[in-house]
């Protein structure tokens, strides 16, 4: 009796899905990495208020931050107030529903944060919000 050895046919591994996953999760994790550092946001010493409401969806916020001295960060980024208003009116029409979180020390006084509000509303801005400390 002989023996028949089976023939399997060599089954073809397709390299193209695995290089497409990969991609895409080199992708993912650049673009988070990204965020991350952007979203870093400057420690300030925020006005307290006993109307302040901690928002349920802080996502989709541009965070704006303005220290005593009046210096401007959007993230991490210190930048001009030009500057903030074209990075603001390119992320908004990028993303219309984008809303922009202005956080300024208390030291900052008033003439320094309203300048900066009116950049929000020439670049698009539909929803600024205030930041504050809720106290009881």
């Amino acid at each position: 009796m002989r023996l028949h050895k089976r023939e399997h046919p060599e089954a073809d591994f397709q390299m193209a899905p695995m290089i497409d996953m990969v991609f895409l999760l080199l992708v993912f994790f650049l673009v988070v990495g990204t965020l991350a550092r952007a979203d870093k946001v400057r420690e300030l010493d925020l006005p307290e208020s006993d109307q302040s409401e901690v928002p349920e969806d802080p996502a989709r916020r541009a965070i704006v931050s303005v220290e005593a001295d009046g210096a401007l960060f959007l993230g991490a980024e210190k930048l001009t107030l030009p500057q903030l208003e074209a990075r603001l009116g390119r992320a908004l029409t990028g993303q219309p529903e984008l809303s922009v979180e202005v956080r300024a020390d208390r030291a900052t006084p008033y003439g320094k944060i309203r300048p900066v509000l009116e950049a929000c509303g020439q670049a698009g801005a539909s929803e600024v919000i205030y930041a504050t400390v809720q106290v009881n």
